[in-house]
């Protein structure tokens, strides 16, 4: 292969990639605001919880981000459930009450890696369902919501 054509395969390469390929970052929606850009960085600032569970399509795994309540306080927000919105445009509402008492967490580690698009991040809902037996069901599988792009406060 020619130089031009190994530059012509790359460059149509990196253009047929998906966008969300390389994002960092997912939006925040408070109820009464504008939305807010949260990077990986801003994360990794904040305290993290580590959560040792399975989840409806992973096996058991060490998944490392932020508790949900951390971004509540850190970021003033107020409202009752949120509605976590995925690259694919899957969506599912999730009552705040709850996922502050299971400590769930905005992952962007997996085994102490950051988490790979193809492997469901940068970014996914994880919820302890192994430590809690009421945690092992189908609702719990939908709100873990992975590849994440939006969190919208109701």
């Amino acid at each position: 292969m020619t130089i031009k054509g190994l530059m012509t395969f790359l460059l149509l390469s990196l253009f047929s990639a998906p966008l969300y390929a390389a994002v960092d970052y997912f939006y925040l929606k408070p109820l009464d605001g504008e939305k807010i850009k949260i990077t990986r960085q801003m994360l990794e600032a904040m305290p993290r919880h580590t959560i040792k569970t399975s989840t409806n399509f992973t096996p058991e795994d060490t998944f490392t981000g932020v508790e949900f309540a951390e971004l509540v306080k850190a970021y003033h927000l107020k409202g009752q459930s949120v509605r976590a919105f995925a690259w694919d445009d899957y969506s599912y509402s999730m009552p705040i009450d709850e996922m502050i008492k299971y400590r769930v967490i905005v992952a962007y580690q997996r085994g102490g890696k950051p988490i790979d698009v193809g492997e469901l991040g940068p970014f996914a809902i994880i919820y302890p369902r192994d430590g809690y037996a009421e945690l092992n069901n189908l609702d719990v599988n939908a709100k873990t919501v992975w590849q994440v792009k939006r969190l919208d406060l109701k």
